[in-house]
């Protein structure tokens, strides 16, 4: 990579663990390979995509979701011949450079310690349907009911924005519908709904089990510490990186492919079910 480039990493996205986390698997990447890293927030900066990539001096492009799935941003930067990476894409397998974690077996597992627990009355709180991780996560999530023949019942199925607040709304709604369990798509949402039962005077876990999905810091610091899926973000950002500064440096391949492994973070927010 010539002197002055750099790669620019994009996002559009609330989660500030989410970004930070990615942001410095790529940055500590970076330093081994001398490349800059320049991050770039779209939610708070409140540019579009297009002007950032229309900066001159840039090497590259990670892109991270939902912009990872954007077609027209992805149409931007090839027409402009820049090489690009994507973190977890859900769409165009083919297109650039791409770095995933499989959330569908993921979530499929997370779900599976609530129903090894005992637990059939089993709700969701999805994410919001403009990341096309949610309904990943979400058919990950009804194939593991799917495994013990228990039937999706929709007053256990709400929708959040990824949100702490929406957590705490959605969850307010969804404990109506008393789910002995519930697995959110996310930590922020998770810690909502605890907040949401302590106010309605349920216990965590004895009369409600809980889990996550991203193992953010919030997850270890709940009171109970939260069972979650930990999305190996570090290592995508660094993943992501390396990949696409050897590409720029013409040393790698403009479609590479990358699957880094998740984890289960079992804590003490799931319990058997009552008998």
């Amino acid at each position: 990579m010539k002197a002055g480039d750099r790669i620019l990493m994009l996002f559009d996205n609330t989660n500030r663990d989410y970004v930070s986390r990615l942001h410095s698997g790529a940055t500590r990447q970076a330093g081994t390979m001398g490349v800059k890293i320049q991050l770039e927030n779209l939610h708070t900066t409140g540019r579009n995509a297009q002007e950032a990539i229309a900066e001159e001096g840039g090497g590259g492009v990670i892109l991270t979701a939902p912009l990872s799935d954007d077609r027209h941003l992805m149409l931007q930067i090839e027409k402009r011949n820049i090489p690009f990476a994507r973190i977890a894409p859900m769409l165009d397998p083919g297109r650039g450079i791409t770095i995933v974690m499989d959330e569908y077996e993921a979530v499929l597992s997370v779900t599976r310690l609530l129903l090894e627990a005992g637990h059939r009355k089993i709700g969701i709180i999805r994410g919001p349907r403009s990341h096309l991780s949610s309904m990943r996560r979400y058919n990950g999530f009804t194939a593991a009911l799917g495994t013990k023949g228990v039937k999706i019942d929709p007053a256990l199925m709400v929708e959040g924005d990824y949100t702490r607040q929406s957590g705490v709304d959605m969850g307010t709604k969804l404990l109506a519908a008393e789910p002995t369990a519930v697995f959110a798509s996310n930590d922020e949402m998770a810690a909502g709904l605890v907040d949401a039962a302590r106010r309605a005077g349920k216990s965590v876990p004895q009369q409600l089990s809980v889990v996550g999905f991203d193992d953010d810091p919030i997850a270890k610091s709940m009171n109970p510490p939260l069972t979650s899926v930990r999305q190996p973000l570090e290592e995508m950002g660094a993943k992501a990186c390396e990949l696409l500064a050897n590409c720029v440096a013409g040393k790698g391949d403009a479609k590479a492919h990358a699957e880094i492994p998740f984890q289960l973070a079992e804590r003490s927010s799931v319990a058997p079910t009552a008998s």
